[in-house]
């Protein structure tokens, strides 16, 4: 009499997870001037390329070069923009 072998539970590939992330997500951004964090829009930032600390009222430009690094640093965390 022959015995059935047990069938091997399929794999399941775990991969990498991504977050896509929208305009409208607010991450917080580190004042240079009071050392607060002030949340603001990434939408916003683009768009006006500054923001103003709710803290002390100080303003900070923030360049293409910035948004581009800051973009690719959470892209290489798993974290994606729907811009």
């Amino acid at each position: 009499m022959s015995q059935p072998l047990p069938v091997e539970e399929p794999m399941t590939s775990t991969g990498d997870i991504s977050v896509i992330l929208s305009g409208k997500v607010m991450i917080p951004l580190h004042c240079d001037d009071c050392t607060e964090s002030t949340d603001i829009c990434l939408e916003t930032l683009k768009k006006h390329g500054t923001y103003v600390c709710e803290h002390c009222a100080s303003v900070h430009s923030f360049s293409d070069t910035e948004l581009k690094l800051m973009r690719m640093m959470l892209g290489q965390a798993g974290y994606h923009f729907a811009l």
